[in-house]
Order: C-alpha cells, then sequence, then structure tokens
C-alpha cells in the first residue's frame, strides 16, 4: 500500500493506492494549518479503508516546487513514517500529477501553474516526447503578466488560477486553451500512480538526504 502525500501549496491532498485502485483520496483547502490537519488526516483516511499504518509499504510526495511551509511539512511527516515504519520513499515533482492527468497533444505545449506567493506563479513547461508530457524547459517563478507573455504557441494552462489570471490569459484566445477547474484539480491519485510505477522500479529516495525544491526569484529549477 502507497501513501501518496501533496501539501506544495495552500491544497493539500492524500491519497492510498494499492497499484489495482485508489482506495482513498481527498484534496482540500487549508490556510496553511498543514501542521495540525495532515496527520489526523492520513489517520482518517487509514481507518475508513479499514487499513492500518502497519499495511504502508511505500510513500510518496510531492518534493516541489511549492510553499516553504507546506513542501516542509510534508517532508517532515513523510520522513518521519519513513523513518519509522521503514517504507520507501519516492518524491515526485510538483508539476508532474497535473501534467499525466491530460491526454497527449503533440499539437500543444503545457504550462502547469502553481501559487507562489506575493503575486507570482510557480510555472512547470511541458511537450509531447517519446509518448509522454515530458519536461520541456526549467521551472520558472512569473507574475501573471510575465506568463502572458511568454505564451506564444498553442499552449494548455492548467492548475492554480484565480478569476483575474483566468481572465488575463483567456485574453490571450489564439494560443490559450484553459483547463477547467475541475481539470486543474491536482489529484493525489496521480502521484500516487507515479510514485508506485517509481517505486516498482526502484527509483526510490534517501529519506535522510531528500529536501524540498523551492523557486527563487531569478533562479530556474527543473521540474
Amino acid at each position: 500500500m502507497l501513501l501518496a502525500i501533496d501539501t506544495a501549496t495552500r491544497k493539500i491532498g492524500i491519497a492510498l493506492y494499492d497499484g489495482v485502485q485508489v482506495l482513498h483520496e481527498a484534496v482540500w483547502q487549508s490556510p496553511f494549518r498543514h501542521t495540525v490537519e495532515l496527520t489526523p488526516a492520513i489517520d482518517q483516511a487509514l481507518v475508513e479503508s479499514g487499513l492500518k499504518v502497519t499495511d504502508l509499504e511505500a510513500i510518496g510526495i510531492t518534493i516541489g516546487p511549492g510553499s516553504y511551509t507546506g513542501l516542509r511539512i510534508g517532508a517532515a511527516v513523510a520522513k518521519g513514517l519513513a523513518f519509522s515504519r521503514n517504507l520507501d520513499l519516492v518524491a515526485v515533482s510538483t508539476f508532474e500529477p497535473l501534467s499525466t492527468a491530460f491526454p497527449l497533444d503533440p499539437e500543444l505545449r503545457m504550462a502547469v501553474v502553481i501559487e507562489a506567493g506575493r503575486g507570482r506563479l510557480g510555472v512547470g513547461w511541458f511537450e509531447v516526447q517519446d509518448g509522454a508530457w515530458q519536461t520541456a524547459e526549467p521551472a520558472q517563478l512569473l507574475t501573471p503578466e510575465e506568463l502572458s507573455k511568454k505564451i506564444r504557441v498553442p499552449t494548455l494552462i492548467c492548475g492554480e488560477m484565480d478569476h483575474e489570471l483566468r481572465k488575463l490569459l483567456g485574453r490571450k484566445h489564439k494560443n490559450v486553451v484553459l483547463a477547467t477547474p475541475a481539470q486543474s484539480l491536482r489529484r493525489p491519485s496521480y502521484l500516487a500512480e507515479l510514485a508506485w510505477a517509481r517505486w516498482q522500479a526502484g527509483q526510490v529516495s534517501d529519506p535522510e538526504t531528500i529536501a524540498p525544491v523551492y523557486l527563487q526569484t531569478n533562479e530556474n529549477i527543473p521540474g
């Protein structure tokens, strides 16, 4: 059994996955109360699924980019479980679960957007290569206006977008395909599937050395 944990932004997500089915999935908005909400939510998920913590074999987490507080808390909980229960830990980029959720379209680029605070956005860029959405360029920290200016070819945009951002990007109707709010939800079940596949392939992380990835101003970090 794999537990997926996504605390990269104000939206927290958890899922339980056994390689065949998603036994539990929950996503909720938290005003950075991750410390007091995450562990009880995991306990409740196990109870509702008829499981115990001893049934867990691996943990998948979003390692970033994202908020300092959210990522730090998610990593701390995941590390604590990994050490105390001798579980494997698998780190996944925050952008990947959303990119995985969309059908392949070689005619489009994809921009996955997350909140980055202070009116800025974390943006991961993807293109279809070798039969999958692959990182096209380093992730960036952009203002909404900077993101709009960068879109010069047909681009699918998904992720955390408020009304104003949708309105701004919608003006570039020739090159912008806006995902719906439901399509833009970063679902932890997709994180679970990605982490499961990497776990089965032996692609695990070292709990002692794993660290969250942050985007800094004027700094690009691979997505």
